[in-house]
């Protein structure tokens, strides 16, 4: 009942967007019918293939340690509001979190590694990797692909600014498409961020 539930919302979801779409005509069935395609087979070789689990074991694994450094870090420098020892009894355990003093510097070290690994040209190689399997495989345009790829690491904010010298000369739909593609992924920092505050309820 629920795979029936997931098909009907993909089907419904996508008749809606075609419907008030301002070019019905125009809409490119390979773009549509190669994206549900490859969004299933990244479902499948995460879910299915153990590989895929062992990769994710080791970058909890790697969330897991900057947490505990990040932790220890606030914790001396903020006290107990950063995640230290309360010098009182603690009641409420759920009250004790402060997402400016806890969470929040773990979002500054996950933006200072991106920075750095922007700056030692190892995401803009990985964003030109996806942007290339993206433009082969759904016919989008390579700014295009380029932008909704750099969504990945970076925040919607950001990831125009990436593209920001090609903007004038792309399309409507293209600038739509990577500002859709913004409001419907988050980035790699508010991803640690969410995995974090998580990380309690599921572990």
């Amino acid at each position: 009942m629920l795979r029936f539930q997931s098909l009907a919302g993909l089907i419904i979801l996508a008749l809606l967007a075609w419907s008030i779409s301002e070019q019905r005509n125009k809409v490119r069935h390979r773009t549509i019918v190669s994206g549900i395609a490859l969004q299933l087979i990244v479902a499948f070789i995460l879910v299915k293939l153990p590989m895929s689990r062992s990769l994710f074991m080791w970058l909890n694994n790697i969330v897991s340690a900057l947490q505990s450094s990040i932790t220890e870090a606030t914790g001396f420098v903020f006290g107990y509001i950063g995640g230290g020892d309360a010098p009182f009894e603690v009641t409420n355990p759920g009250s004790t979190f402060i997402l400016a003093f806890q969470s929040l510097p773990l979002v500054l070290l996950i933006s200072a590694l991106s920075a750095l690994l922007f700056y030692w040209r190892i995401i803009p190689v990985v964003v030109k990797g996806f942007s290339w399997v993206l433009t082969r495989i759904m016919g989008i345009g390579g700014v295009e692909g380029f932008g909704v790829s750099a969504n990945i690491f970076v925040g919607m904010v950001e990831a125009p600014l990436l593209v920001k010298p090609y903007i004038p000369a792309i399309t409507r739909s293209e600038l739509f498409s990577i500002m859709a593609s913004g409001m419907a992924t988050i980035a790699g920092t508010v991803m640690v961020l969410y995995a974090t505050i998580l990380n309690s309820v599921i572990p």
